[in-house]
């Protein structure tokens, strides 16, 4: 585009994407399965703030911060307890885990054997720059229509 300007990263407008558009409460009603502790149907529509779900909160979250700090053992109470942990850590990746039978972040309070999965959803994480070398198109994480 003539005129257009790419926008590069910034970890400020990261820190204002997690503040004010990332969808903290769909993506916690989602990644609970709907087995939130409140039973009050109204609530669960609006997920007002305070709402836990036992499932959310022994689930393994890993952030990937600036200069690839690596957390692990993230766990969040509610929907607003996950939304400050984004504003104040400001990951440059999440990573969602397996579910445990204790929350993650109490994973070294117990003995190792006892902290164990109990959920976890099967997922394929392809990258496409894996098969450059097979590739007759594009590079890297450039997909055309042909190569995908």
């Amino acid at each position: 585009m003539i005129g257009a300007r790419e926008l590069l990263f910034d970890e400020d407008r990261l820190k204002i994407y997690y503040n004010r558009i990332f969808p903290y409460k769909l993506m916690f009603k989602w990644i609970s399965y709907n087995k939130l502790t409140k039973r009050d149907t109204k609530s669960l529509i609006s997920l007002e703030e305070g709402i836990a779900s036992q499932y959310f909160h022994q689930r393994e979250f890993s952030f990937t911060l600036a200069n690839d700090v690596y957390c692990r053992y993230l766990c969040f109470k509610n929907a607003e307890t996950f939304r400050d942990a984004l504003i104040g850590r400001v990951p440059y990746k999440i990573d969602m885990g397996a579910v445990y039978n204790i929350p993650p972040d109490r994973h070294n309070a117990s003995d190792k054997k006892a902290f164990v999965p109990i959920s976890k959803e099967m997922v394929f994480d392809i990258d496409m720059n894996d098969y450059d070398d097979v590739r007759t198109c594009c590079t890297g994480a450039n997909v055309c229509k042909l190569c995908f």
